[in-house]
This record gives C-alpha cells, sequence and structure tokens, in this order.
C-alpha cells in the first residue's frame, strides 16, 4: 500500500483496530495523523469538532508526509494518478459526491500543491490558538478555491482572515521556527508504518480512515474517555 492511501467510510471493512505502538499520548489526548491536501482528512474535520463537543479530548494533530516530493509549482492530477483524464475525473466525481453529501464546499481542483510550509504554519497557527480557523482556511483554499498553498504569499492571504499576522508568515518560514517539530511528525509516521490519512491514534490504538462517527464514540469509549456533562 502506497504512502498516503486514504480509505473512507464508504468502504465498511476498511476500519483497522490495531494495539501497538506506546505513543505520548493520554486518554485525554487524541493524536490525528493527517495533512490539508487529504480530501478524507477535510471530510473528516466536521466529526472531529464534534468528537470534541461530544468527549473531554484534546486534539494533537501530526503532520504527514503527503506527497511531500511534489514540487512547489504543484504537479497535476495525472501526473499523480493516472494519464488517464476518465480516471482522474472519476475520482473527482467520487469526491464532489462525499463533499455533498457531507454539506461541504468543493471545487474542482486540478493541482496537487506542496503541503510542508502549510504543516509548518499550522503548528504556527496552533501556538496562537487559531489552528483550527487555519487548517479550516487551508481547506477551502485548497480544495475549494484551488490556490497553490505552497506560495507564502497565498498562505499570508489565508492567515490574516482567521487572525494571525499576515506580516510574520515569511518569517516564521524563514526562521524554520517550526521546523524540527514537522520533521519529527514526519519521522514518527515513517516509524509506526502510518500509511492511511487520517490515522486517529490513542494509547496505542489505531482507529485507520475517514469512518463514521460511531467508529469515533467506540475508540473513545474503548479508551475511557469522558463524556462532556
Amino acid at each position: 500500500m502506497p504512502a498516503g492511501f486514504v480509505v473512507n467510510d464508504l468502504e465498511p471493512e476498511s476500519v483497522l483496530w490495531v494495539k501497538d505502538i506506546p505513543m505520548s499520548s493520554s486518554s485525554e489526548t487524541l493524536e490525528i495523523f493527517t495533512d490539508c491536501t487529504c480530501p478524507w482528512c477535510y471530510f473528516m474535520s466536521g466529526r472531529i469538532a464534534q468528537l470534541k463537543k461530544e468527549y473531554n479530548i484534546q486534539i494533537r494533530r501530526r503532520m504527514f508526509p503527503f506527497r511531500s516530493d511534489t514540487p512547489k509549482e504543484g504537479l497535476s492530477l495525472g501526473a499523480c494518478f493516472s494519464d488517464d483524464p476518465l480516471v482522474v475525473n472519476e475520482r473527482m466525481r467520487n469526491l464532489k459526491e462525499t463533499a455533498e453529501a457531507l454539506g461541504l464546499p468543493f471545487g474542482s481542483p486540478e493541482m496537487i500543491y506542496n503541503s510542508r510550509s502549510a504543516q509548518e504554519l499550522g503548528l504556527w497557527a496552533e501556538s496562537k490558538g487559531r489552528g483550527d480557523a487555519f487548517l479550516q482556511a487551508l481547506y477551502v483554499a485548497y480544495f475549494v478555491d484551488s490556490r497553490n498553498i505552497a506560495k507564502i504569499s497565498v498562505l499570508s492571504e489565508i492567515a490574516a482572515p482567521v487572525g494571525l499576522p499576515s506580516e510574520n508568515v515569511d518569517k516564521v518560514i524563514k526562521a524554520g521556527t517550526f521546523k524540527e517539530r514537522v520533521d519529527r511528525d514526519w519521522v514518527m509516521a515513517e516509524k509506526m508504518n502510518i500509511l492511511v490519512l487520517p490515522t486517529f491514534v490513542i494509547n496505542g490504538d489505531r482507529l485507520v480512515g475517514a469512518q463514521p462517527y460511531r467508529k469515533l464514540q467506540r475508540l473513545m469509549e474503548k479508551n475511557g474517555v469522558v463524556i462532556r456533562g
């Protein structure tokens, strides 16, 4: 299975429960291996938000090297998935139908862009208490507006409306403020043999892929996470 493969809840047997490598998580911390250019991570965003409302759980996003060799100018979907336009069109049709069923906007992206800088800025946004807002803005920029999120100018424009100082975006990237943290997440993903996005981990238990909300609830219950009063 290639790195970055994603599964969805239309495949009922795709869920994998694995008790494996101990992590730095506790029964109150759910770690999610993710990337802002993964469509199924975008599609799961509403379920993750609901989980935070229902359970006394902290979310720790772990960055994943999803197509990390993509050049900053991007690659066409055809170059990434298939030279056959019918295959690409079928993939996009399925994604659009899923987004529509979830009530999420979805445009017609034709390119895949490098997300490394966006990942580092995502951690910066979290440190400023704007992590969720910045991530949602990245999803819209990429999946709805088809913007090249590898460009500092684009990331600066995304940052400002969610309350982040856009003039600091270039500084954060050039200084490598969060480079080491992203590097550590990438190494952890490799050591744990993370192949599917999103992957949820708590106390060594994994839930793999975009899954129905009831399976996230089951993961919480298995690990004794308390429902909010």
